[in-house]
């Protein structure tokens, strides 16, 4: 048997993007059972109005509902919706932390392993495939991440190069991020790293509201941190993701100052 896969993509105001970012998702070819869960991070822009869109083509053809949830990671209302295997919700603006961590439990139960996309962001048609067959080679092996092409489309400069990680080390890891956010991970080994305060998997510090000017882009690195001591990560030598560089990318607004506040919870790890 094949293990489960949850695809986590958290969007806020990338519109123009995020159902690229879905479809690449779905169009894995994968040949396990492959759900894809899309939270939209209470946008302002018209995102959820497309997401919807492609939850319901005809009157009865998808689920919806609506309710206030009271969780340690989420208060506030969620709007649900699903068809097939597409299960997308709504939240108030939290920030991409919390909007993984609500996707992520959503889809807790279901999952054996856990792919996450950037709304801007896509998939290349075999990544799952190579990743899931790269962490079934041992089970220590907990996460699995790939090199990647970026696509620059900013100050009238159109190009695309490529970004080689570095294979993976401890001891470089904990030098610099070399690994990437749009990585696989076992569940076996998130449950080993969930912040017991809050039931958290994305620290919700690091990366709050955009609505609120809270931008951070060190969640991620913060999470392979925590997963290092649990597991061994492995690096797969393929451009495997698209990167979109726009000038709008969230990790692009981080202050000075919120940079100098994430780095003294990262050095809490």
């Amino acid at each position: 048997m094949k293990p489960n896969v949850a695809i986590i993509i958290s969007n806020y105001n990338y519109s123009a993007y995020v159902l690229e970012a879905i479809h690449s998702a779905l169009n894995q070819t994968y040949d396990g059972n492959l759900q894809v869960y899309m939270l939209d991070d209470g946008s302002s822009d018209d995102s959820w109005a497309k997401i919807s869109s492609i939850t319901w083509e005809n009157e009865g053809d998808a689920e919806w509902g609506a309710e206030e949830i009271d969780t340690k990671y989420y208060k506030g209302v969620i709007e649900r919706r699903q068809k097939n295997n597409l299960y997308a919700y709504r939240i108030d603006n939290s920030g991409a932390s919390t909007a993984r961590n609500v996707a992520i439990w959503e889809a807790w139960q279901w999952a054996d392993i856990f792919g996450i996309l950037d709304a801007d962001d896509m998939y290349e048609p075999n990544k799952v495939k190579i990743l899931v067959d790269k962490l079934l080679e041992h089970p220590e092996i907990g996460v699995a991440y790939a090199d990647y092409r970026i696509h620059r489309q900013m100050d009238h400069h159109n190009y695309t190069k490529y970004e080689i990680k570095h294979p993976y080390s401890r001891e470089l890891l904990l030098q610099k991020c070399i690994v990437h956010s749009g990585s696989l991970i076992k569940k076996e080994y998130l449950q080993q790293v969930i912040l017991p305060l809050n039931s958290e998997i994305f620290d919700s510090r690091l990366h709050g509201p955009g609505s609120q000017s809270f931008i951070g882009c060190t969640e991620d690195y913060d999470l392979w941190l925590r997963l290092s001591k649990v597991c061994m990560m492995t690096h797969v030598p393929e451009p495997l993701s698209i990167v979109r560089e726009t000038g709008q990318n969230q990790s692009l607004k981080m202050t000075t100052e919120t940079f100098q506040r994430n780095a003294q919870i990262l050095q809490t790890r």
